[in-house]
């Protein structure tokens, strides 16, 4: 009967834990390649300067695993990192007994860039060798990773002579015991030394950094999307893009985020948790946040939309346009310097350039709504709440206060009116003062 397999998740200190990189914690990396290795349980232990509980269990609860993850207290601080992992066996033991004769992964969380791969490898060296202590180098010059595997029936009969209050000791003792009880220790090499660098500071937390922009790209182009500079786009690990989607450079793509196939996404373009169908042109410059965007529709360059917004099938919205909390109907246009606020726009609408919606009167915030197939004439204000009818024309310049019936036409605003010669008359005044002769 095959073994069952174990991993002990140090935390490590909060901050390089915590630090978010692509969306989530450093600490979340480590800890899903430990459950990529379907082990039976895995023994999350927080660091000692490490935050609360309810901050480990939305880590964990972000990783999104099958696996069973129980969270441990966490221990006091020992010394090194190795006899951090011997200190957390010490501290685990009680529940790690309840799987007798199981081999146990140990890692710690500030190794983001590990694999499910390499941990796998080291098991099957572990079990292959019939070791009872196999060390995970990270190849020549850089020493033992601090990751290792151990055989418990081996290791707990000496952890049990061990007083907590000893757990400082160097984790090579536990090795000399074990080789004077007469079991074997070996080690076996990762492929990739990179993968089992810590990271401490900025410097290296910025270097992992640009590892898993590249593995999480390398992971979409693999699934057809199409990358004109891998080098300069930042997609968080939880956002999904469609196949045949082309995403230009220095695109930020953040959250959960999903984008269908067949879109657009150009240069400086930064998407927050909102969700883009097919066939979606996103222009230069565009920022949306908690926004969705239906099939075939288009937005930017220079669009900002706010939380709540949606822009529904093939609509267009054009260059320094901003909307928050707004439905924007199929087929509508607003092309140009206007903001739509707490409004429903149905479908076919036209909106002109420099439209506002009044939509705060510095108490409340009100709706605007705008039936099918209405034309807003540029440089309109409508002063919510306010319900402009379907097929309804509003003339451009107008300040509407009050609802437009269907298929009307609205204009609100003052008669022109001119005063022949006046300018002239101005100007000669004015040089007759002494201020010049130009009007």
């Amino acid at each position: 009967m095959k073994r069952k397999a174990v991993v002990l998740f140090l935390g490590g200190e909060e901050r390089t834990v915590f630090q978010p990189v692509l969306g989530r914690p450093l600490g979340a990396y480590a800890l899903e390649a430990a459950c990529g290795l379907a082990p039976d349980a895995v023994l999350v232990i927080a660091g000692p300067d490490g935050p609360g509980q309810e901050a480990w269990r939305t880590l964990i609860e972000g990783i999104g695993t099958s696996t069973p993850v129980f969270l441990l207290p966490a221990g006091k601080r020992t010394g090194g990192p190795r006899s951090d992992l011997l200190a957390a066996l010490v501290t685990a033991r009680a529940v790690l007994e309840k799987y007798p004769d199981c081999d146990v992964i140990a890692l710690q969380a500030d190794k983001p860039l590990l694999t499910g791969r390499t941990l796998k490898a080291l098991l099957r060296t572990h079990r292959a060798k019939g070791l009872s202590l196999t060390f995970l180098s990270g190849g020549e010059g850089t020493g033992l990773a601090g990751v290792l595997a151990l055989r418990s029936a081996d290791v707990f009969p000496l952890l049990r002579s061990i007083p907590a209050a000893r757990a400082k000791a160097a984790f090579e003792a536990l090795a000399l015991r074990l080789t004077k009880a007469g079991k074997k220790i070996g080690f076996t090499e990762c492929a990739d030394g990179d993968e089992v660098l810590p990271v401490g500071d900025g410097v290296a937390a910025g270097r992992a950094a640009r590892e898993l922009r590249r593995r999480k790209n390398e992971a979409l182009a693999r699934r057809g999307v199409v990358f004109l500079d891998p080098s300069s786009a930042w997609i968080d690990w939880a956002s999904r893009i469609g196949p045949r989607t082309v995403v230009y450079p220095s695109v930020v793509i953040e959250g959960r985020t999903r984008i269908g196939a067949d879109g657009r996404i150009f240069p400086h373009v930064h998407i927050m948790d909102s969700t883009i169908g097919a066939r979606v042109k996103v222009l230069t410059s565009t920022v949306m946040e908690d926004t969705v965007i239906e099939d075939g529709a288009q937005v930017g360059p220079f669009s900002r939309l706010r939380p709540k917004t949606r822009v529904c099938a093939g609509a267009k919205v054009g260059n320094f346009v901003e909307m928050k909390n707004t439905v924007f109907g199929p087929g509508s246009k607003a092309q140009h310097l206007s903001y739509l606020g707490d409004s429903t726009v149905e479908d076919g609408v036209n909106v002109g350039a420099g439209t506002i919606t009044c939509n705060y009167d510095g108490t409340v915030k009100s709706r605007t709504h705008i039936g099918a197939g209405a034309f807003i004439g540029s440089g309109t204000e409508l002063v919510a709440p306010v319900k402009i009818g379907a097929g309804a024309y509003v003339a451009a310049g107008s300040t509407i206060t009050k609802d437009v019936d269907a298929g009307a036409l609205a204009i609100a605003r003052a008669r022109q009116f001119a005063k022949p010669g006046w300018a002239l008359k101005r100007a000669r005044a004015r040089k007759a003062e002494g201020g010049g002769g130009k009007p």
